[in-house]
This record gives structure tokens, C-alpha cells and sequence, in this order.
């Protein structure tokens, strides 16, 4: 496994892919993985490039990488049980009950991965602030269904400030944390989210796959952006 740091990069007058991959080790392909819609060939000065950059697994300690295994793997339960839910609630599905009461679990999954570094009362907080966050999505989810669209701008508003409550949270307890950075990361979460839950709703299920791939890359950027704090703050 590769741990990575997801840096925002300027495009400046003769960068290309190469050129990029080779000054933050990664490769190529992955920096088109993670900007989807950039012409490689043609790339504007002053743009905006979302870039993993690697340390190779022998670079980090066993206990760091086993912080980032456990970071990435709730926050992969979470958008996977995410994604169960909203099948299950569309379709009304006998087991929806159930999948609700995992997805909430995956709030106190991620939390426990702060466990270590933070006081049981701070714990507790980043809990009912993810818990809010999945909450929030099952109501958006309804108006959606509902097609109740003064309700769906009401629970996204709501959203949005629960989001960036998160980011206050992260940031005010570990200064390695960017606020802004942990904004854009999240409202990145949510856009997605409600993509795919349009997508599903629409019936166009190649495109639910299509878009749950690319969540899986900025979900795994979040949880290493998440991990290199944690590391760079405690370990």
C-alpha cells in the first residue's frame, strides 16, 4: 500500500503530468484518475491539480501505517454502507432498518480512530457530528424522493454547516489541520453524495457505478489528508 498526501497544485507555464508525477512520486495515470476532465495536453496556467504524493510504505513506521489502514478502511464502510442505505430506502427494501443502523455505526468507527490522540468528551462530539452528517443525508434523501425541494435546499443548508462544523472540530483540536482545506474536502463528500443519490433516483445505475468509483478516490484522499495530521500532530 502507498500512503499518500493530497496537495492542491497551481498549474505554472511548462508543467505536464510527467514532469508533476515525478517531483510529488506518483505516477501519471493517478493524476488523471484524480482530475477527471483535464486535458493533459492542454493545460491551463493557474488551474487547479489534485495530486496524491507518495511516500512509499518502507518510508513510514508500522504504527503509522497501521493508523492509515484504520483511517481509510471506516471511512471506505462509510461511503460503502452510504451507498447500501440509499438502495435500500429507495426501493423500500425489508432490510433498510438494519442497513440504517450500520451506516450510524461507521460514525462511531471513524471517531475511534481519534480515540487515541483526543479526550473521551471530544470523542464523543466528533460522534454526534458524524452521526448528524448521516442523519442529515437520510433527510435529504427523502425530500429527494419526495421531490420536495424546499426541504432539500433546507436539510443541504443545514448540511453544509454541519460539514463545516466537522472542520472546525478537526482543526481547532490538531493545528496540522487546515480548515479551509477540511471544507473543501467535505463539501467535496457531500456533492458526491448527492450525485450519486440523483443518479440512483434517475434509474441510471451505470452512472451510480461510474460515480461511486471516483468517491472512492476522494474518500481515500480525505482519510489521508486526515492520517498525515494525526501523524504530524502526535506520532
Amino acid at each position: 500500500m502507498a500512503f499518500c498526501r493530497t496537495v492542491i497544485h497551481i498549474i505554472q507555464p511548462g508543467d505536464s503530468f510527467y514532469k508533476l508525477a515525478q517531483k510529488y512520486r506518483t505516477t501519471v495515470p493517478d493524476i488523471m484518475m484524480r482530475n477527471p476532465g483535464v486535458n493533459p495536453y492542454n493545460l491551463q496556467v493557474g488551474g487547479k491539480l489534485y495530486i496524491c504524493s507518495g511516500v512509499g510504505q518502507n518510508d513510514m513506521q508500522e504504527e503509522e501505517l497501521k493508523l492509515n489502514n484504520e483511517m481509510r478502511e471506516s471511512w471506505m464502510q462509510h461511503i460503502y454502507w452510504e451507498l447500501i442505505f440509499q438502495s435500500a430506502f429507495l426501493n423500500d427494501l425489508p432490510g433498510k432498518s438494519a442497513v440504517e443502523e450500520r451506516l450510524l455505526q461507521t460514525a462511531e468507527d471513524i471517531a475511534s480512530v481519534f480515540a487515541p490522540f483526543y479526550s473521551e468528551n471530544k470523542i464523543s462530539a466528533l460522534t454526534d457530528l458524524l452521526e448528524e452528517h448521516i442523519e442529515i443525508a437520510g433527510k435529504i434523501l427523502q425530500a429527494m424522493k419526495d421531490g420536495d425541494i424546499a426541504e432539500e435546499e433546507k436539510q443541504d443548508a443545514l448540511w453544509r454547516d454541519n460539514a463545516a462544523g466537522l472542520a472546525k472540530f478537526w482543526s481547532d483540536n490538531n493545528s496540522e489541520y487546515d480548515y479551509g482545506e477540511l471544507t473543501m474536502y467535505l463539501n467535496r463528500h457531500l456533492d458526491m453524495i448527492k450525485n450519486i443519490m440523483e443518479a440512483e433516483l434517475s434509474g441510471d445505475y451505470n452512472e451510480v457505478i461510474r460515480l461511486f468509483a471516483e468517491q472512492e478516490n476522494q474518500i481515500m484522499e480525505l482519510a489521508d489528508y486526515l492520517t498525515e495530521g494525526l501523524i504530524q500532530k502526535f506520532l
